[in-house]
Order: C-alpha cells, then sequence, then structure tokens
C-alpha cells in the first residue's frame, strides 16, 4: 500500500498533535491549562505553541482574569482548518482494506 498523503509536520509532530488536539476541542484554553491537558514540560510547550502560532495555526493573547494575568492559547480558523486537513490524512493511512 502507497501513501501519498504529504503529512504536516507542524500538525503532526506528536506533542503539536497534542496541542492542537485539545485546541480544537476547546478552542482557547490557558497556558497552565494546556500544560496541564497535556503533560509537557513549560519549555516544552512554550517552544511548540511557538512553532504552531508562527505558521498561524494559533495565536496567544493575554488577559486580566480573577487570578491575575494570563496568557490564553486560541486555535485560528486556519489551524482548525488544517488540523481538520491532517486528522483526515491521518484516517486515510489507517484505513485496512
Amino acid at each position: 500500500m502507497e501513501f501519498d498523503l504529504d503529512l504536516d509536520d507542524d500538525i503532526v509532530n506528536t506533542k503539536r498533535l497534542i496541542i492542537m488536539t485539545v485546541l480544537f476541542v476547546l478552542r482557547e484554553i490557558t497556558e497552565s491549562e494546556l500544560l496541564k491537558a497535556t503533560g509537557m514540560s513549560w519549555g516544552s510547550l512554550s517552544t511548540h505553541i511557538a512553532r504552531l502560532e508562527k505558521r498561524g495555526y494559533v495565536e496567544r493573547r493575554r488577559v486580566i482574569t480573577k487570578k491575575g494575568i494570563r496568557t490564553v492559547v486560541r486555535i485560528t480558523e486556519l489551524g482548525y482548518r488544517k488540523y481538520v486537513e491532517e486528522v483526515k490524512k491521518l484516517r486515510k493511512i489507517l484505513e485496512f482494506d
């Protein structure tokens, strides 16, 4: 079986796929909540978010909450569409006929 699916490494990397999956479901989340949800270290999470942000798949913004200033990470419309495309490609790879 041959696959010509040209996967986007910016999304299908294991850690970035986890981040994108959480954001796909929740749309936006604070960095600290995303840290807990993914189980990553701060450095790793920040590096992966920065890469996704550079591609326009996510965006970060500072917000004021009752607990103080927090950074919220949100999936962009482009990120949402690209995530759906990549998941479809992965499903195709996993189909067994």
